[in-house]
């Protein structure tokens, strides 16, 4: 989203634009490059709007979603996928365990629909 495209009631949350990635494997990248201090600012700064930005994007149906407004939906699906590390493991990677470095992640059929719209 550009600066002047941000909805009013989201302008809060442009500062994490670069957070707001079209793909599950992109999203898990930007996870796995960032530090736990970084997840944590954008975990608490979403928490509180993830009800409004769901309420907001629930006005379309999935496959009508506006481009302008898929940012926020990558930014709310970022979210999800900072909070379990924030949440549980308080490291972008899952503790114990062989390196999410070691994973591909295959384009899901919601990417697909909405990369082609």
């Amino acid at each position: 989203m550009t600066e002047t495209t941000w909805p009013t009631e989201f302008k809060d949350l442009q500062r994490f634009a670069p957070w707001a990635l079209a793909t599950e494997n992109a999203r898990m990248r930007k996870r796995l490059a960032s530090s736990i201090a970084e997840l944590t600012d954008l975990y608490s700064a979403l928490l509180p709007r993830m009800q409004a930005l769901a309420e907001h994007l629930a006005r379309w149906p999935l496959e009508q979603l506006p481009a302008e407004q898929k940012p926020l939906l990558y930014l709310g699906l970022m979210f999800m996928e900072a909070a379990v590390c924030v949440e549980l493991f308080k490291d972008p990677d899952v503790p114990e365990s062989l390196s999410a470095d070691h994973i591909e992640v295959l384009s899901e059929t919601m990417e697909r629909r909405l990369l082609a719209a």
